[in-house]
């Protein structure tokens, strides 16, 4: 793991933990070195399940690296280059994958964008003409929980 120290506050309270500490990938896991930084005050955890581990062998499909991901802030700035004749296809292209919801609170930056769906607002804003050299407002660089 990196040497800035673990914040559990940050994990998500559905996230997953792993208490197998003979696994190979231990040290790496993000699960692993979560459920390691868990507070004493906290007594019921959201574990997986040691035999299922187990069974896999090695070979852990719920397996998630500690490695950073870049997340996209907002892309208010890429609203505001599109011809206006083209933001509705734009916004309602968005809004049909996401959802009204969640569409206006990742252009605000209210929810963080996935490198994935980074690609899908690069892609259709690319398809409607717009060619920029930034499409997003700001980046952060978090856990890919």
């Amino acid at each position: 793991m990196e040497k800035e120290t673990f914040d559990y506050s940050k994990v998500p309270h559905n996230f997953g933990l792993c208490a197998a500490a003979d696994c190979s990938h231990a040290d790496t896991c993000l699960r692993r070195i979560a459920y390691s930084h868990v507070p004493a005050n906290i007594t019921f955890l959201p574990t997986l399940n040691p035999k299922t581990i187990e069974a896999m062998a090695g070979k852990c499909e719920y397996y998630r690296s500690n490695k950073k991901v870049n997340y996209a802030k907002g892309f208010v700035c890429t609203t505001e280059a599109l011809a206006v004749s083209v933001s509705g296809t734009f916004r309602y292209g968005l809004i049909g994958r996401w959802g009204i919801r969640k569409y206006y609170q990742k252009r605000k930056g209210e929810t963080l964008l996935s490198p994935a769906e980074q690609q899908e607002v690069i892609a259709l804003a690319k398809k409607l003409g717009l060619q920029k050299g930034e499409y997003f407002d700001s980046y952060v660089e978090e856990y890919n929980w």
